[in-house]
């Protein structure tokens, strides 16, 4: 006899393969979109797979939660709401990866990417707990972006619009907006709050440092840490840069100093040279006399080192720390400069790595493209802030 659970779980597999039908037929009128066919083999394989899990006797719940037809349908009413679509699961290289983009439309100057998941899903793979291999929507944001400039259309690189079926909580969203990202879809409130900014310090930052004594600051570090936003006035003048105003909003939900002063204490920091020019020039250019009287305070804290410094130039004589095993910087396994992967960063980052110190860092965008190639920095990563004093001398006052 068929218990009630199996009976249920029986019809909602027959509706599931009646909904598949029916995005089988909205596929006709779409016959001439590139790619469309692809699509219609990946649902056609999709009910294939139902049905035989079906007849085996052998079905459970996990079968039709795992089922890719809610993003086909997403992915179909998306392409009649586009303009000029070129292209559907257009697949690119990328670092010796092959990226699929959902759709491209506006002659080739808009990606799009479709998200069918609940904003729930969403944020649990966004801070690690998801399957293995399952990329983020971060981490499939910035292969949109970086393909998107090795792939340029009419001398243009493509703009790229994440579209979420199901909605996304207003922090993730916003991220996903500061880092270049066109976003549509419901705007939701995490009523399970979780500091989004914080994701990249729990995807990113290396495990088990705290014990290393040597610390390696990064440009963005520099930065962060001497700017004015980060030094009391995120809360004092209304910013007329996007960019700007939201780590200024960022900052005052959660200041970026404190945590860096935390995770300086007890410890001695160091530069290279390339770091501290580079610091300088930004410095020298865009800071204000707050700033740069408190990028020069910052400096004397600091040791500064020549670029192809080793352990053995630091103060710190600690023995090798075996977690820089597993940077795996070899001489037959090297980084591509390109990309996300700039020059100036890959002497900061190696640096870093030859002195056996943490590289603290707001460029989470260079680490996650090293873990692409198989290379794992040792690393602290925290959120970005720019220099804004400049800019305050022109804004209104809050």
């Amino acid at each position: 006899m068929v218990e009630e659970g199996e009976k249920n779980l029986i019809h909602m597999t027959e509706e599931k393969i009646e909904f598949g039908e029916k995005l089988l037929q909205s596929l006709v009128g779409l016959r001439h979109f590139d790619g469309i066919l692809k699509v219609d083999r990946k649902i056609r394989q999709e009910l294939k797979f139902l049905r035989k899990i079906s007849n085996s006797g052998l079905l459970k719940k996990e079968h039709l939660q795992c089922s890719n037809l809610t993003h086909f349908s997403a992915l179909i009413n998306t392409l009649s709401n586009v303009d000029n679509c070129l292209a559907v699961n257009k697949v690119f290289n990328l670092n010796d990866r092959k990226i699929t983009i959902d759709i491209i439309c506006d002659g080739g100057l808009t990606w799009v990417k479709v998200v069918a998941r609940n904003p729930k899903s969403i944020k649990q793979i966004c801070l690690g707990d998801g399957s293995y291999g399952v990329r983020s929507v971060l981490d499939q944001a910035y292969d949109y972006l970086e393909c998107a400039q090795i792939y340029p259309c009419l001398f243009q690189t493509p703009k790229i619009i994440f579209i979420f079926a199901n909605g996304i909580y207003e922090d993730l969203a916003k991220h996903l907006e500061s880092i270049g990202i066109i976003v549509k879809g419901e705007r939701l409130v995490d009523e399970d709050f979780t500091e989004y900014e914080d994701i990249q310090q729990v995807q990113l930052s290396t495990k088990d440092i705290s014990e290393i004594k040597k610390v390696n600051l990064d440009v963005s570090a520099m930065l962060a840490y001497v700017s004015s936003v980060t030094n009391g006035s995120c809360l004092k003048y209304k910013l007329q840069t996007q960019v700007l105003a939201q780590q200024a909003e960022w900052e005052a939900k959660r200041p970026v100093k404190p945590v860096l002063d935390a995770f300086f204490k007890d410890k001695t920091l160091y530069c290279c040279e390339t770091a501290r020019n580079s610091f300088l020039e930004i410095l020298n250019t865009v800071g204000g006399p707050n700033e740069i009287q408190r990028g020069e305070e910052l400096l004397k804290r600091i040791n500064v080192l020549p670029d192809n410094a080793t352990s053995s130039d630091t103060l710190d004589k600690s023995p090798v720390n075996a977690i820089f095993n597993n940077v795996q910087l070899l001489p037959n396994r090297q980084l591509k400069v390109g990309g996300k992967i700039k020059e100036r960063s890959f002497i900061i980052f190696t640096f870093g790595d030859r002195i056996q110190a943490v590289t603290v860092t707001a460029n989470d965008g260079f680490v996650r493209a090293a873990k692409q190639q198989g290379i794992n920095f040792v690393v602290f990563v925290h959120e970005s802030r720019a220099l804004t004093e400049q800019k305050e001398f022109k804004a209104e006052k809050i």
